[in-house]
């Protein structure tokens, strides 16, 4: 078996028992499975590619960082954990916008385009409400990185409105993943504690990861080299 497979066969079996662990609230469980996700899935990465970009590492990296902060079950999570996954999704941004290829924009695009822009900015004022009441500058905090939700949703819109394509739809996967992830976040921890949220936040989020390197490896098999 390639080196290679094992790698993405542990990154997909610690996910998976991360996520039974969450589910069951087997702490335990989920500290030793949470930390091997990444460093697996850069494994992977690595094998697939045989080199090193900066771009993934440092999203890899600031994952890690945001998911090991997570699993301390700080009091006020929130103020630790925006930073480090902010990071994420800039890095995300920037990564779509290197491999952003044009195309030209009908009547029916720009209409779809449109309407996911308004569902989202709906969305993120919804999000953003939540945090009238929040002292210091929290509330902020959360609309920025809301709205680098609203740009990577947006981006990942446009790829898939250009061509529907693998590398396409896994980036539709990983950023819907994200997307879906935050809001339940937010809504369970600020609205409504049901447990379903806290379950499908933290399986989503475990999964963007696999998504968004798919779409990497993808786009690098085209020659569309991340600098």
């Amino acid at each position: 078996m390639k080196t290679s497979k094992i790698a993405l066969i542990v990154n997909l079996a610690c996910c998976f028992l991360a996520i039974i662990g969450d589910i069951f609230k087997l702490d335990s469980l989920q500290l030793f499975t949470i930390p091997i996700i990444i460093p697996a899935l850069a494994f992977y990465y690595y094998v697939e590619t045989k080199k090193i970009s900066i771009l993934v590492c440092l999203y890899l990296l600031s994952n890690f960082i945001g998911d090991s902060i997570a699993i301390m079950n700080f009091d006020d999570e929130l103020k630790y954990i925006l930073l480090p996954f902010f990071m994420s999704n800039i890095i995300m941004i920037v990564i779509m916008i290197i491999n952003l290829e044009k195309f030209k924009l009908n009547f029916i695009n720009i209409i779809a385009i449109s309407i996911v822009i308004s569902f989202l900015g709906y969305m993120w004022k919804i999000v953003v409400e939540l945090f009238n009441f929040s002292e210091g500058s929290l509330q902020i905090q959360v609309a920025v990185f809301g709205f680098s939700l609203l740009l990577l949703a947006t981006l990942a819109t446009y790829n898939i409105v250009w061509r529907i394509n693998n590398s396409n739809l896994f980036l539709m996967v990983s950023s819907s993943c994200v997307l879906v992830s935050d809001v339940f976040y937010m809504i369970y921890n600020f609205q409504n504690q049901l447990v379903v949220l806290d379950s499908i936040h933290f399986a989503c989020q475990m999964v963007s990861y696999f998504f968004f390197i798919k779409y990497i490896l993808l786009k690098e098999e085209r020659t569309i080299i991340l600098k």
